[in-house]
């Protein structure tokens, strides 16, 4: 009798601890962003997304940046090039097309977003240069 209750004694107070049990939090994996490219770099990579490399684009249509340029090709004298300073914020790289005409130059500027480890044209600079390349003359 006396080793049944000494049974059940343990038994309840095993039932009664305190049971502590690890629990696992796994964190998501972040992706670091890709090296910040070189003006050069991103000068060829605006070159191609100009020729129509949707891979280029965080939009992924590289059917209506075609246009910008077709436009540019048909500008006697126009020249364009990307300087930097290149920035990275967090997943936004930056930097500027400088777009000249003769003596006049207007610097516009654009950014990147890092998409799967690549940096991608933005869809709003994509946007702001079809915007130019299709204004009324």
């Amino acid at each position: 009798m006396i080793r049944s209750f000494f049974a059940a004694s343990m038994a309840t107070a095993a039932l009664l601890m305190p049971v502590t049990a690890a629990v696992v939090v796994a964190a998501p994996v972040a992706i670091a962003a890709p090296a910040a490219p070189s003006p050069g770099e991103l000068q060829g990579k605006l070159q191609a997304a100009l020729n129509g490399s949707s891979a280029e684009l965080e939009s992924g249509d590289g059917s209506s940046i075609v246009v910008v340029g077709q436009r540019i090709s048909q500008i006697p004298g126009y020249s364009w090039d990307v300087s930097g300073p290149v920035t990275v914020e967090g997943d936004v790289l930056s930097a500027t097309l400088n777009s000249r005409l003769g003596d006049y130059s207007f610097p516009i500027p654009l950014t990147w977003k890092n998409i799967g480890g690549t940096w991608k044209l933005s869809q709003e600079s994509q946007d702001t240069l079809v915007s130019y390349a299709t204004m009324a003359w």
